[in-house]
C-alpha cells in the first residue's frame, strides 16, 4: 500500500478555511517551492501522524496549532492520511482499521489534537490517533502502529553518528530489521558456515586470552575492585568486545563506513556528503528488504552536503528506486516524499513527480493537472536545466527567448526600483521555440491561478519599413497582410492566462525598440560600439565617438525613430557584435546613469515597465 492522499487543517500554515489536501504517488513525489511555502509542514504532518523509526520523537506542541488572523489559535487540528492499494495480506492484516468504500478496503490513519487552556495560562495538547475518515474508528495501534513508521531523513543530518557504533545506533536497528540478518543471530548447525554469532564468539574470546587484555583486567579486579567489594559481594569485571550479550547488542558493536579513496589503504574520514550517500543507502536498503513495514521515505533536503554532480545522480538512484519493481526483481517500492531548495534536484527529475508549493497552497504538476500537453513534459524533461529550474523556487518570473533581456532585464529592474532579487524574481531564458511551453507549468487544467506572477516577453519580430533595406526579401510592417498580422500578434498571446501575461516587444526586437526611445538611442549606439572594441581607442574615445557619429545621423533631415533606431541595430541584426556583449555593455551603463527610478521609468518601452511591474507585483 502507499499514501494517496494527505489532509491537514488546524494544524500550522494550514487553517480550517484552507486546509492541506494533498493527493501523493505512489513512487517519488518531490515538494518544490520558496522559503516558508509549507513544504516542512507537510513532511512534519506525515511524521505526527504515521510516527517515525529511530530514536527521534515527535508530538504535538501548542505552537503546531494553526494561528488565526486576530492572533488567536485553533483549538483543535486534523491530519488524516488514505492509504490506498492494499494487498491481500495488508487488507486481512488490518482489515479492522479498513473502511470499505465502493468495494474497495482503504485505510485512514487520522491524528486528532485538542488545545486545553490551563489555569495558569499555559496550554496542554490531547491527542487521539485513530482509524477511519472521520477519526471515529479504531485506535491505531500495535501491529498498525509499527507497521506505517516512516523513515524520516532530516535536513543537515549527522550521518557519521548515525552510522557510528553504540548503543541503540541507527545503523544497529538497521541491520536487525534486515531478513538477511535473521540466521546470523544464533550458532551455526554442525558443519554450516559460521554465523556473525559464531565469528563474534571467537573473536571474543581471542581478545579474552590476549595477555594484555588479561593483565588490565587482573589489574582492575585485584588492585581495585577487590577493595571495593562488599565481603559477600565481590565484584570481578571482563574485558571483552561483549559478545556474550544479545544479538542486539552484538550489532551495536558493528559500523559501516567508505573505504578510503583508490590506492590508499589507511582508512580515511569521509565528507559530509559521502557519508551522507552511504546513511541514504543504508536506509534505502532497509526500505526495499524489509517487508514488514511500511516503504515510505522522508526527506528534507537530500542536497545537504552534496555537490551538483552528486546531487543529480542521487535522483537517479531515487528515482530508480522509487519505480515499480521488474518481475525479476526482488524487492518493495520505495515512496519518496522529499523536499528540496536545490534547482539541481528539480531539474533531475520528472515534471510528473513535482508539486509546487506556494503560499501554503498545493500545485502538483503531473500530467492533468497543468495545461502542460504530453510532448510538453517530453520536451521539459531535455530541456529543463538547473539554470531554468530556479523557476520553481520564485515569487515571480520573467520567462524571455534570448540573452540580451536575460541580461538587460535585471539592470532595468534595478534601474527603476524593482529589483528582481528584491523581490524574488527569478529570470529565465529559454530561446525561441519554448516559451509556452515553460509557462503552462504555471496554468491550471481547473483554471485555478497559481499566486505566481508569470511575464512573458515574446518578440515582436516585424521589421519596420524604414529597415527594408536591411532585411532584403523579409517583410516589413507594411508589406504583412492585414489578417496575418493579426494572427501573428496573436499568436504572441494566445497562450497567456490564469497567472501568465505577454508583454510582446512593440516593434521589432528588444535592442531595436531601446534604440527606438530618444533618450536611450544614445546608450544603445554606446553599447555596441563598446562590444565593438575599436581597436588603440580608450573606452572613453569610443563612447564620444559614438555621440559624434550619432549626432551626425540625427542631422540628416526627415530622419524618423525608426530610421535611427535602424542604423543603430545595423551590426546586431548583421550579427557583426554578439548580442550577449552588447548586452553586458548596455546593462554597466545604465547602472551609471544618473537618473533616478521616476525619472528613468518614462524613458523606457511600456511594455518593459509594465512586465517587471507585473512580475514584481507591482
Amino acid at each position: 500500500m502507499f499514501l494517496a492522499e494527505l489532509y491537514a487543517s488546524g494544524f500550522r500554515c494550514f487553517s480550517e478555511q484552507a486546509p492541506l489536501s494533498l493527493s501523493l504517488r505512489k513512487g517519488l513525489n518531490i515538494l518544490v517551492g520558496p522559503n516558508d511555502a509549507g513544504k516542512t509542514g507537510v513532511i512534519d504532518a506525515i511524521r505526527f501522524a504515521l510516527w517515525t523509526r529511530g530514536d527521534d520523537f515527535q508530538r504535538l506542541e501548542a505552537s503546531d496549532f494553526h494561528v488565526k488572523a486576530d492572533g488567536t489559535r485553533e483549538g483543535s487540528l486534523l491530519i488524516r492520511c488514505l492509504f490506498d492499494g492494499l494487498t491481500p495480506g495488508e487488507q486481512s492484516r488490518f482489515m479492522e482499521w479498513c473502511t470499505n468504500e465502493a468495494g474497495t478496503l482503504r485505510l485512514y490513519v487520522c491524528l486528532r489534537g485538542t488545545l486545553r487552556q490551563q489555569a495558569g495560562g499555559g496550554f496542554t495538547v490531547l491527542t487521539q490517533y485513530r482509524a477511519c475518515k472521520d477519526a471515529d474508528g479504531m485506535p491505531v495501534e500495535g501491529d498498525l502502529r509499527e507497521y506505517l513508521r516512516s523513515t524520516y531523513l532530516r535536513p543537515l543530518r549527522d550521518a557519521e553518528r548515525e552510522l557510528r557504533s553504540g548503543r541503540r545506533s541507527r545503523l544497529s536497528k538497521i541491520l536487525g530489521a534486515l531478513p538477511t540478518m535473521a540466521s546470523q543471530s544464533t550458532p551455526a548447525a554442525g558443519g554450516a558456515p559460521a554465523t556473525l554469532v559464531d565469528t563474534m564468539s571467537e573473536a571474543d574470546r581471542a581478545v579474552e586470552a590476549n595477555p594484555g587484555v588479561q593483565a588490565v583486567q587482573t589489574d582492575v579486579n585485584a588492585k581495585f575492585l577487590g577493595d571495593l567489594s562488599f565481603a559477600d559481594d565481590p565484584l570481578q569485571a571482563t574485558l571483552s568486545l561483549g559478545a556474550k550479550g544479545s544479538f542486539d547488542q552484538l550489532l551495536e558493536r558493528l559500523e559501516l563506513h567508505l573505504n578510503p579513496p583508490p590506492g590508499q589503504v589507511t582508512r580515511l574520514n569521509r565528507g559530509l556528503g559521502y557519508n551522507n550517500l552511504l546513511f541514504m543507502a543504508a536506509e534505502l536498503l532497509l526500505l526495499q528488504s524489509h517487508p514488514d513495514q511500511s516503504p515510505l521515505l522522508l526527506i528534507e533536503e537530500p542536497e545537504a552536503h552534496l555537490h551538483p554532480q552528486h546531487q543529480t545522480l542521487f535522483m537517479q538512484v531515487l528515482e530508480e528506486r522509487a519505480a515499480a519493481p521488474q518481475a525479476n526483481e526482488q524487492r518493495q517500492q520505495v515512496q519518496a516524499i522529499l523536499s528540496t531548495h536545490s534547482p539541481t534536484l528539480a531539474a533531475s527529475v520528472n515534471l510528473d513527480a513535482m508539486i509546487m508549493m506556494i503560499g501554503h497552497r498545493t500545485f502538483p504538476l503531473a500530467q492533468g493537472s497543468t495545461l502542460l500537453q504530453p510532448d510538453d513534459y517530453d520536451f521539459l524533461r531535455r530541456f529543463l536545466d538547473a539554470t531554468k529550474a530556479n523557476l520553481f523556487f520564485a515569487r515571480g518570473l520573467v520567462i524571455v527567448e534570448g540573452d540580451a533581456e536575460n541580461i538587460l532585464l535585471p539592470a532595468i529592474a534595478r534601474k527603476i526600483g524593482r529589483s528582481f532579487s528584491k523581490f524574488g524574481v527569478s529570470i529565465v531564458k529559454v530561446g525561441h521555440r519554448g516559451l509556452f511551453r515553460y509557462s503552462r507549468i504555471f496554468q491550471r487544467a481547473n483554471a485555478v491561478v497559481m499566486p505566481v506572477k508569470v511575464a512573458l516577453l515574446p518578440d515582436r519580430d516585424i521589421p519596420p519599413d524604414a529597415a527594408k533595406a536591411l532585411v532584403g526579401d523579409r517583410l516589413t510592417e507594411s508589406e504583412w497582410a492585414a489578417d496575418a498580422k493579426t494572427a501573428h500578434l496573436g499568436s504572441l498571446s494566445k497562450h497567456q492566462g490564469g497567472a501568465v501575461t505577454a508583454f510582446p516587444s512593440e516593434q521589432w526586437t528588444l535592442e531595436f525598440d531601446l534604440a527606438r526611445c530618444p533618450e536611450l538611442a544614445n546608450v544603445v549606439h554606446k553599447a555596441i560600439r563598446l562590444a565593438q572594441a575599436a581597436a588603440g581607442k580608450t573606452k572613453e574615445q569610443i563612447a564620444a565617438d559614438a555621440d559624434t557619429e550619432l549626432n551626425a545621423w540625427k542631422a540628416v533631415p526627415n530622419q524618423s525613430a525608426d530610421d535611427i533606431a535602424t542604423k543603430i541595430f545595423e551590426p546586431l541584426h548583421k550579427k557583426s557584435v554578439s548580442k550577449a556583449e552588447v548586452a553586458e555593455q548596455l546593462a554597466q551603463l545604465i547602472d551609471k546613469l544618473p537618473d533616478d527610478a521616476v525619472a528613468f521609468r518614462p524613458k523606457l518601452p511600456a511594455y518593459l515597465v509594465n512586465a517587471i511591474d507585473y512580475a514584481t507585483g507591482g
